[in-house]
């Protein structure tokens, strides 16, 4: 299992903006990548409104790849594009214990 955490920064006054698409795009991610990517959720900072942090689990790198060319993470990058305030900062991680 692969694990992402994206930490994104909007610019002021368009968090609301942001999380709308977001939520468009978690309900793409639900319909075609089920199976595959494992967990997709968005959370919002409580200290800063602007910041947002996405978690992400998928079942392998091939389902981490494919979920990066699908035309749902297109049409994000497009409905974001002028809201984010510089680019995200994208970690991958690899799974080391579960409960």
């Amino acid at each position: 299992m692969i694990a992402v955490v994206a930490t994104l920064k909007t610019l002021d006054g368009k968090g609301d903006d942001f999380a709308a698409a977001a939520r468009q795009m978690i309900a793409a991610v639900a319909q075609h990548e089920a199976g595959r990517t494992l967990m997709y959720t968005l959370h919002r900072s409580q200290a800063d409104p602007n910041t947002f942090v996405f978690y992400e689990q998928y079942a392998d790198a091939g389902a981490l790849a494919a979920h990066g060319q699908t035309e749902h993470m297109r049409a994000f990058g497009g409905a974001i594009r002028g809201l984010l305030d510089g680019r995200p900062d994208i970690q991958r991680f690899d799974l080391v214990a579960q409960l």
